[in-house]
């Protein structure tokens, strides 16, 4: 297995990049910029047929490249399994998420966003994914203080984009891998409120609204919104806005990623609710 290297600017010393799911996980870790550590939690149907293509392709050579990974890597990999597992593929991440970020949910339109060290959220752009890629430069040590550095991407996400979703199905109430990706990209006031009252507040990248983000979990703090988990604090109105094909917590950080966006926050309000009325 390649050694992992640390990277100063990041506070798991790997680069990580989450692609939820309804109650499966799949987690993609830099490990160098040639080499990918893919891990997997007890995967959906649709979760087990995009890795199994995964592992299908990683095992053919390119036109002038080796297989990621060969067939005795990944024998002991079981799709079937609810057990943590893990395994090496030796090709960039941005190579392997592009891979899988075409095959899930192929009928849903998909949004990967970028959490900086300085807790800036934004849409994945050609430049913030060559940073990830990159080898980082080596630190030498100084007489001299070091300069401030510039916020580095720190952790993904690839979610869906929230949708018109009303009325609510029932669903499980079994989303711990997901609430655990909400947190990751939640500043320390926003997780102490969602940990006290199932919801945050966060601001709109357009429009600088402040938003009330609730769990469906939570009907008590839903009726206090309208039933809604969208809530524009400053317009005092709900946004019928949702996400039923996921837990309450991805629905949540889909919602809070496309409003934290400029130009995705008028996606979100141009949907119309079920009435056909816009908010």
């Amino acid at each position: 297995m390649t050694q992992q290297q640390t990277f100063p600017w990041l506070p798991s010393e790997t680069f990580t990049w989450y692609i939820p799911s309804v109650y499966g996980d799949i987690k993609l870790e830099k490990e160098d910029v040639s080499s990918t550590r893919v891990s997997l939690v007890g995967l959906s149907p649709t979760e087990k047929e995009a890795v199994k293509a995964l592992l299908k392709h990683a095992q053919k050579p390119g036109v002038m490249s080796s297989p990621w990974v060969t067939p005795a890597e990944i024998a002991s990999v079981d799709l079937g399994s609810l057990k943590d597992q893990s395994f090496l593929l030796r090709a960039p991440i941005s190579k392997v998420q592009g891979f899988l970020q075409k095959t899930l949910k192929p009928h849903r339109k998909q949004l990967s966003a970028v959490r900086f060290t300085n807790g800036r959220i934004e849409e994945l752009t050609e430049a913030t994914l060559a940073t990830i890629d990159a080898q980082p430069e080596p630190v030498v040590a100084e007489a001299k203080p070091e300069p401030v550095k510039k916020p580095e991407p720190e952790r993904a996400v690839t979610v869906s984009q929230p949708v018109l979703g009303c009325p609510a199905p029932d669903f499980d109430e079994v989303e711990v891998r997901a609430t655990r990706v909400l947190k990751a990209f939640l500043a320390h006031d926003q997780i102490a409120d969602f940990e006290r009252r199932q919801q945050f507040v966060a601001i709109g990248g357009d429009t600088g609204h402040r938003y009330l983000l609730t769990s469906r979990n939570s009907r008590r703090a839903l009726r206090g919104v309208s039933g809604r988990s969208l809530f524009d604090m400053d317009e005092n109105i709900a946004l019928c806005v949702h996400d039923w094909e996921v837990p309450a917590s991805e629905e949540l950080l889909a919602l809070f990623v496309h409003i934290s966006i400029p130009g995705l926050e008028k996606y979100v309000r141009a949907i119309p609710d079920r009435e056909g009325v816009l908010a």
